[in-house]
């Protein structure tokens, strides 16, 4: 009986201790996902002289990712702009974590923007992502 209860008592203090290194690891994912996908977009840009919002287009230049936008931790595509800027692009994501996590290039310009946030409100416009959280 002691040497159980010793062993409850270690893994109620390690769970946490390791739930911490994998949270990371999984924002770090979705994270990496949204660089890809923006390096994707400018690739597209390139062509075409503008951002798309054609999952077609750029599943075509980037198979591996999930550009449906069916599933949260798909990658969202938004194509606009704010009020005095050029065109936008906004990509987001969720992480497996929980966390949601946007990244936001300025067309013709080297001005990226990055959110998160904990609901999908919180990055889901190009408004939101206007600092550097991640």
């Amino acid at each position: 009986m002691v040497v159980l209860a010793i062993i409850a008592i270690l893994i109620a203090v390690a769970t946490p201790t390791l739930m911490g290194p994998r949270r990371a690891a999984q924002d770090t994912a979705a994270q990496a996902t949204l660089v890809a996908a923006l390096k994707t977009e400018e690739i597209a840009a390139t062509d075409d002289g503008t951002y798309t919002g054609d999952t077609s287009v750029l599943e075509g230049l980037e198979p591996s990712l999930d550009w449906s936008g069916a599933s949260d931790n798909s990658v969202h595509v938004v194509i606009g702009a704010v009020s005095g800027e050029t065109e936008s692009v906004l990509l987001y994501t969720k992480s497996n974590s929980g966390t949601w996590f946007g990244l936001r290039q300025l067309n013709a310009a080297s001005n990226r923007y990055q959110c998160r946030g904990t609901a999908e409100s919180n990055v889901d416009d190009l408004t939101d992502c206007t600092g550097y959280d991640w």
